[in-house]
């Protein structure tokens, strides 16, 4: 029986060994009659721009281009300067291209005015498709490198346009494309979405996500049918990679919310109204629990506080010195907030919002406004005070940067003080010494009028309620007959709804910027937006001007938090509020756009004004030569 066990074992070995020689004989007659290909080398850009220069002639050329190339797709924006300076100089016949991409390399590198001085240079030669694609890809480029999306835009819809039509790889331009559209609001889309079926679908796409961004399932349909319509289209890049990351985005999921306000000590009642407004949104919104916490508390009760309470969202402080101690502090790391005011530190998390009331949004709506319609030298009248000093000097230098001419800035001192500062601006006391003198020499009275300066073409009021009933009259009484009426301005300040309830005299014509939830309600639109006003009113009828604007900044704080992180993620996006059209800038500022209304027939109505994003002194020549190039005449065909 071993025996023959000891047998089976052998014959089991030697087939085993019979099999085993020979496996590898097939193997090793597969490997033998199959050869695999040898891999494709690609060299960078360096090691290309090395062998350009140990090259000659056109292999020179040749070499450098794929220097350029390479390049770009490597984002070596050094080098792709390098290598344009190079043809520049050793092969003139390669200048255009040469240049457009040098300036490409400049506007990349963060040298963006010098990319504009230096395309500039050929925008006039333009000869070929690619010329002209690589010229609007560069302005738009440079724009965008400046943070002036709606400059931006037309360049590189334009460019988008070309490459489209001759086939141009356009993997730079894409991308940019997209982020200026997203920095757009829906209204300054608008004005693209009339050209080709190029700038209808990117534009049209851009709409498609500001309106559904935290809506997965209607972003997703939304984008199905936008294909289907645009099938092939160049920003079809975005859907797959770009609204897949969008549809992932999740509204902040605040469960125990705190709101951090004085509510002791000196500013108690500016706290309790910001209370008053968080209250009242809370009937439209869902938290488990809400504390309201004194921000007078030390540090170290504060965090206590947080920490048990397991706080995941929060609102305030109000004041700026306590936001200041709180990121100084840390006390609110890890916790999205929305401070309620600005802050002196640079922002210390990108869960950190800021929503202050700021004056300064006003002033930049209203230079806006004055840009479109064309004014060109602004009087400013304001109180010689430490906040009317600031804004004055805020508008003046923001006017600057986009006009030639300073603005006339009057401040007085007191009340009895601002005709004489009006006179002497207009230059009213000249044209009476002129009358006194024509008077003495005949010797008897004559008929005449007073004269103002002729070149102010508007008046901004950056005054308080009492002080701009009294300058209106003076203003009305000096400015001279003999030309066409001045408009005159104002920002919120001058607005009162206590002292409007008695007092509308002298102000007929008067445009001002405020909050909605400061303006009359009747023929307001939002129904729920009006019947909280009236319960308001009912509850507070005396109350103060300023208690008001913080019970609407309580209100909008909360409703702002389901739609921060899409707010944040679209610049053009906005959220209809209490306190205008809000929307958050990339430092995390929230940016308020406020209403417009005007004083007419003793009553106050909501009217709608243009308003004009300006381009920059330094470069408007530029920017108007530059959107009037033509395409080469290949490309116009």
């Amino acid at each position: 029986m071993r025996l023959k066990s000891i047998a089976f074992m052998l014959l089991l070995s030697g087939l085993s060994a019979c099999s085993t020689t020979q496996k590898p004989q097939e193997s090793e007659n597969l490997t033998t009659n199959v050869s695999e290909p040898e891999p494709i080398q690609t060299l960078s850009a360096q090691q290309l721009y090395q062998q350009a220069q140990n090259s000659e002639g056109a292999t020179r050329v040749q070499l450098l281009n794929r220097t350029q190339n390479q390049a770009i797709n490597e984002q070596n924006w050094s080098l792709l300067l390098q290598a344009s300076d190079t043809l520049l100089r050793s092969h003139p016949e390669q200048q255009i291209q040469a240049v457009l991409l040098k300036s490409y390399a400049q506007a990349q590198m963060g040298e963006p005015q010098r990319a504009l001085q230096t395309s500039r240079s050929v925008q006039s030669q333009l000869q070929t498709p690619e010329h002209f694609y690589w010229h609007q890809l560069v302005q738009g480029t440079a724009y965008m490198r400046m943070q002036m999306p709606q400059q931006s835009a037309p360049f590189l819809l334009r460019a988008s346009e070309t490459a489209n039509r001759y086939q141009i790889e356009a993997s730079q331009l894409n991308p940019i494309l997209w982020r200026s559209l997203q920095s757009l609001s829906p209204q300054q889309l608008t004005k693209y979405d009339s050209g080709s079926a190029i700038a209808k679908g990117w534009v049209q796409l851009a709409k498609i996500k500001q309106l559904y961004l935290g809506s997965p399932v209607e972003l997703h349909q939304a984008s199905n049918n936008w294909q289907r319509r645009y099938p092939g289209h160049p920003a079809s890049f975005a859907l797959d990679e770009k609204v897949a990351e969008l549809m992932k985005v999740e509204p902040y999921n605040a469960t125990k919310l705190a709101v951090i306000l004085p509510l002791s000590g000196a500013n108690k009642g500016l706290g309790e109204a910001v209370k008053s407004g968080v209250l009242a949104a809370l009937d439209n919104y869902q938290f488990e629990d809400i504390y309201f916490i004194d921000a007078n508390l030390e540090n170290q009760q504060l965090t206590q506080q947080l920490n048990d309470k397991q706080i995941d969202f929060a609102v305030g402080p109000l004041l700026k010195s306590n936001i200041n101690r709180f990121e100084q502090h840390n006390l609110l790391e890890g916790i999205p907030s929305i401070y309620l005011n600005r802050s002196d530190i640079e922002r210390q998390s990108l869960q950190h919002y800021y929503f202050a009331l700021a004056p300064e949004h006003e002033l930049d709506q209203a230079l806006a406004h004055f840009m479109a319609k064309g004014f060109e030298k602004p009087l400013i009248l304001a109180p010689n005070e430490r906040s009317g000093q600031r804004l004055s000097e805020h508008f003046s230098s923001q006017w600057q940067r986009y006009n030639e001419q300073p603005p006339l800035v009057g401040l007085f001192d007191d009340n009895k003080e601002m005709e004489k500062v009006i006179t002497e601006l207009l230059e009213v006391d000249d044209s009476e010494a002129r009358i006194d003198a024509i008077e003495g020499i005949f010797k008897r009275n004559v008929k005449s009028e007073t004269r103002s300066r002729r070149d102010i073409d508007v008046v901004y009021l950056l005054a308080n309620a009492t002080q701009t009933r009294l300058l209106k009259p003076y203003l009305d009484v000096n400015v001279s007959t003999f030309v066409e009426r001045i408009p005159l301005y104002a920002s919120s300040k001058s607005h009162s709804t206590r002292i409007d309830s008695t007092d509308k005299r002298d102000l007929n014509g008067l445009y001002f910027t405020e909050l909605p939830w400061m303006l009359p309600t009747k023929g307001l639109a939002n129904l729920n937006t009006r019947q909280l006003r009236e319960r308001f009113d009912s509850l507070w009828p005396d109350v103060a001007d300023i208690e008001q604007r913080l019970f609407a900044m309580g209100y909008d704080a909360i409703s702002l938090i389901p739609q921060l992180r899409q707010l944040s993620m679209l610049p053009g996006k906005s959220q209809t509020g209490l306190t205008g059209e809000l929307s958050v800038i990339s430092n995390g500022e929230i940016v308020r756009h406020l209403a417009w209304a005007r004083y007419q027939s003793r009553s106050i109505n909501k009217v709608s004004l243009e308003h004009l994003d300006p381009t920059p002194l330094f470069m408007k020549k530029q920017f108007e030569e530059s959107s009037n190039v033509m395409a080469p005449e290949s490309v116009a065909q």
